[in-house]
């Protein structure tokens, strides 16, 4: 929900003596998602004009269109407007730095609101879409109507806006994902957002296609520390994770906290049987939960209880008990079964750090349970955008599954070759489709536990016919 009145503020729209609009609407790209009354914003497609596919919402008496200004558009838009009279178009010099313009216009109103207000960011190579998913699920149970949050994976230029402009005046605290795969992207998120808190969850071998190095990566990730900073003048709260040997170079001002298992870390995690926690200022805070895997997930749970118990400690005891009640979202570290056989799937994405992480909090659960290695079946996808140094990663990775043991390992996809010149021992496929019957049939019977992880491309969820 936006105040139309900043639209004569936007320095992308054209005429901006006719965007005179003092109404408050929401703003949507989607057709299949208008409820009338809203303001459509028309996002070109790479095969698609959105101008033809938008008759249903006019028919519905949409009041305003914006798009982008060209020939074939404002003819477009001529007719329509004849033909539709209760709608006005109005064209912007570009649809997408509108959206965005228009989103930080209004992050901007609501910040000013309150100083209460906040916009927490999570940038990092893993777990950032983990961190979002746990710390609003934490926030939002406690308090449901005052929380906005990042859905699905719409941390992208597109998707920062359009979360932004999901916050209305009951909203107190936003938990915004960013994304990155070329230099320069969290600034532009940074620039639009202005986030006055966050956390930058660690910095891996992360689309290096794209960035070269994990120095590159880590330049990129760890912007959201310096817009913080800048934002709030050296007031923002931010988390450090400090085992990480890339972000504890981080300057930890006064507003900053450090975390991690390290002897130095002003919040101390320790790990539990079923959770962790964190000694800070000799105070105890601990997160236990039976439905996630692996020290760094209980790691994650941890990190989001104490974020949201410093923004809101006198709600402590009941975001306790949220925490506890997390599951993962479908595809991203969870635990099915299927045929009566216990299945770890991740099949979201993967990448050497999240590889080697899950793997071992794998084998740290199968030993848990009190069952051997030799009950375990153990499937890897490639892992993609690692560049120039993707066989050299792969082959890592499998040497990497036989050092922890296991001994009946798949690898599946156009990496498996190099996965087992670092783990002979293995099997190769070429893809999830070519291992599917023989996955069904000799695996799922010979093995009880089950550990699936790809990057998205590979479909791993498809071995048991999951959408």
């Amino acid at each position: 929900m936006i105040n139309l009145y900043h639209l004569r503020n936007c320095h992308s729209i054209n005429d901006r003596a006719s965007a005179h609009y003092d109404l408050r609407l929401p703003i949507i790209t989607d057709t299949r998602k208008y409820e009338s009354p809203a303001v459509f914003v028309a996002i070109p497609g790479a095969k698609v004009n959105p101008l033809d596919l938008i008759s249903n919402i006019l028919e519905q008496g949409c009041p305003l269109v914006l798009y982008t200004k060209n020939q074939t558009n404002d003819e477009k838009a001529k007719k329509l407007e004849e033909q539709y009279p209760r709608t006005k178009f109005l064209s912007v010099k570009d649809s997408v730095t509108f959206l965005q313009e228009i989103s930080h216009f209004h992050v901007q109103e609501w910040k000013a609101k309150s100083s209460k207000n906040t916009i927490f960011a999570i940038s990092g190579s893993n777990g950032k879409t983990t961190h979002k998913e746990m710390l609003s699920f934490i926030l939002s149970e406690v308090m449901p109507d005052k929380i906005v949050f990042t859905e699905k994976n719409n941390n992208n230029h597109l998707g920062v806006p359009l979360t932004l402009l999901q916050i209305t005046d009951e909203t107190e605290f936003v938990v915004l994902e960013l994304g990155s795969n070329h230099p320069g992207e969290i600034k532009v998120l940074c620039d639009i957002a202005g986030p006055n808190a966050g956390l930058t969850t660690n910095i891996g071998a992360t689309h290096l296609e794209f960035f070269g190095d994990e120095k590159k990566v880590f330049d990129e990730e760890a912007y959201l520390y310096y817009a913080v900073k800048e934002v709030t003048k050296n007031q923002g709260f931010f988390l450090i994770n400090i085992d990480d040997p890339f972000l504890a170079t981080l300057e930890a001002t006064s507003a900053c906290v450090t975390y991690g298992v390290n002897a130095k870390a002003q919040a101390l995690v320790h790990f539990l049987p079923q959770g962790a926690k964190i000694v800070y200022q000799n105070q105890e805070l601990t997160a236990t939960n039976s439905h996630i895997t692996g020290k760094h997930n209980k790691l994650n749970l941890i990190t989001c209880l104490f974020i949201a118990t410093q923004f809101y400690p006198s709600l402590k005891d009941q975001l306790i008990e949220a925490a506890s009640d997390f599951r993962p979202t479908k595809n991203r570290s969870e635990w099915i079964e299927h045929q009566g056989k216990a299945v770890y799937l991740d099949a979201y994405n993967a990448n050497p750090s999240s590889m080697k992480a899950a793997l071992l909090g794998f084998k740290e659960s199968v030993l848990e349970q009190g069952k051997t290695l030799h009950e375990t079946c153990v499937v890897l996808g490639d892992m993609n955008e690692l560049g120039d140094a993707a066989a050299q990663y792969h082959q890592g990775v499998g040497a990497y599954v036989k050092e922890l043991g296991f001994p009946h390992v798949y690898f599946v996809g156009r990496y498996s070759a190099e996965y087992l010149k670092g783990f002979p021992g293995g099997q190769g496929r070429q893809s999830a489709q070519e291992f599917k019957q023989e996955y069904r049939g000799q695996c799922l019977s010979q093995y009880s536990i089950h550990f699936i992880k790809g990057s998205r491309s590979l479909q791993l969820e498809s071995l048991f016919d999951i959408t």
